[in-house]
């Protein structure tokens, strides 16, 4: 689920704030992989703003298209992704 709301993120205009809990849960978890820069308002149940997609971040999206790319090509080529991963 973070990994689909990073799509979200990469695509918005920055930066932006985030008031809803879940989406402030999931940018919790995308700063602790490095993969956003957010700062957090004290308290639970504050906004975030988020400030960036980090290189990481980016590289990941990257990673997850291409790994929806191979799964759409032959079998053969799927599987011999299945085995690299």
């Amino acid at each position: 689920m973070p990994m689909e709301y990073l799509k979200v993120i990469a695509v918005e205009m920055l930066p932006f704030e985030v008031d809803d809990e879940a989406d402030v849960d999931m940018l919790r978890v995308l700063e602790a992989a490095g993969m956003v820069e957010v700062q957090f308002a004290p308290g639970r149940g504050s906004p975030a703003r988020v400030i960036a997609v980090t290189g990481l971040g980016r590289a990941s999206l990257l990673a997850e298209t291409a790994k929806q790319v191979i799964r759409r090509r032959s079998p053969e080529v799927s599987s011999a992704w299945a085995a690299l991963s």
